[in-house]
């Protein structure tokens, strides 16, 4: 037997409802459970909501297809969300061989920051040693 957690009336232990107030009979347990799911589907939409660019407002237009790659990975880095003018898969290659300007959107809160990495991007100097290189095999020709 268990007791109803309102008016503590003594029900059978497979009743679902209280016969005499009517209350929903679920063991603490059950409750927690409950609870425990309803926050964890409030944290999962509180985190695709922070996945969405509200504002969006142009953090920059780079016309090096390396560069957009290396400026966006800069930008997941530091926790910025972002969208692009493309998909991340593709490549757009314009008449003549060249390619197109990629323009990266961020949250107008965020412009500011992500212009500055951009600038830090843009003037880091590339400088790589054979170190760099070590774990890559030389292909031999035969």
């Amino acid at each position: 037997m268990k007791n109803c957690h309102v008016c503590g009336f003594e029900c059978e232990n497979d009743a679902e409802v209280c016969l005499v107030c009517g209350a929903e009979l679920k063991t603490f347990e059950a409750y927690e459970q409950e609870l425990k799911e309803a926050e964890e589907l409030e944290a999962k939409k509180a985190a695709e909501e922070a996945l969405i660019v509200k504002n969006p407002v142009l953090a920059a237009s780079v016309d090096n297809v390396v560069a957009a790659e290396i400026y966006k990975d800069v930008l997941r880095d530091n926790n910025i969300v972002f969208t692009c003018d493309e998909s991340e898969d593709a490549m757009q290659i314009v008449f003549g061989g060249g390619f197109s300007a990629q323009e990266i959107y961020v949250n107008e809160k965020d412009l500011e920051i992500a212009q500055q990495l951009y600038e830090t991007v843009v003037n880091a100097e590339m400088e790589f040693g054979d170190e760099d290189f070590e774990d890559f095999e030389e292909f031999e020709e035969e």
